[in-house]
């Protein structure tokens, strides 16, 4: 298996491996209900999603793809997995990062068009826009005492590859560049991803309490970099 940047070929698989693989994730159990019942819908909230940060500046979109003798190979590789990243900040850094060409401009707000207006009709009959809402701005406020950060925006394994190590594969990349510009990683986990991010040498950071959410608390987690654990403390309950 190797790790390359995703192409906009790969988008169709990504979104219906999403599907598949956070199905019973208590994110989506909470913002996209009638997810049973609109599947298509359910789908197309990935596809567009995963060409709006592939366009977007800021974001940096990796995918897990076969080699010859792994599980499931074909011809050019199968993706098993992705992982998107984004790096906050105001250094020289975290400003490289963000450089965006002519083009993905033009992408990016021609997808962010579509985005308004999928959401003003109600296309994704699966979602509550309110729920979704809700939870955006409780996201929103995590990690804000941290001025230099890597945050992991969403890490997904082909549900027939998953304990393979894919995802711990995916997430060295993130860590080799934190500890690289000596800054931490911050994410939100699902209740059934704890155990990866822990094992990954992550920490517990906080919680956040949604109203309404399938669990308690919703927990974020940091990694660190060698000789700073501890550095970043712990955030409040919000």
């Amino acid at each position: 298996m190797h790790i390359r940047d995703v192409i906009p070929a790969d988008f169709s698989e990504t979104a219906s491996m999403s599907v598949d693989a956070f199905w019973d994730d208590e994110l989506y159990a909470y913002t996209n209900p009638l997810r049973a019942q609109y599947p298509n819908d359910f789908r197309d909230l990935f596809l567009r999603r995963h060409r709006l940060r592939y366009w977007s500046s800021g974001y940096i979109f990796h995918v897990a793809v076969t080699d010859d003798g792994d599980q499931d190979h074909i011809s050019g590789g199968k993706v098993v997995g992705y992982a998107i990243w984004s790096r906050r900040g105001t250094s020289d850094l975290a400003k490289a990062w963000r450089k965006q060409t002519l083009r993905g401009y033009l992408e990016s707000a021609l997808l962010q068009a579509e985005v308004r207006y999928a959401t003003l009709i109600g296309a994704d009959r699966s979602l509550d826009p309110t729920r979704l809402a809700h939870f955006l701005s409780e996201a929103k406020e995590g990690f804000t005492k941290i001025t230099e950060i890597w945050k992991l925006q969403n890490l997904c394994v082909h549900v027939d590859h998953q304990r393979h190590g894919i995802g711990s594969r995916m997430l060295d990349w993130g860590k080799e560049q934190a500890e690289k510009e000596r800054c931490p990683i911050g994410l939100e986990s699902s209740e059934t991803a704890r155990r990866v991010y822990l094992r990954s040498g992550f920490r517990k950071y906080g919680n956040m309490h949604i109203k309404g959410f399938p669990i308690d608390d919703v927990p974020t987690f940091i990694w660190e970099p060698n000789g700073m654990e501890g550095q970043w403390g712990m955030e409040e309950d919000r």
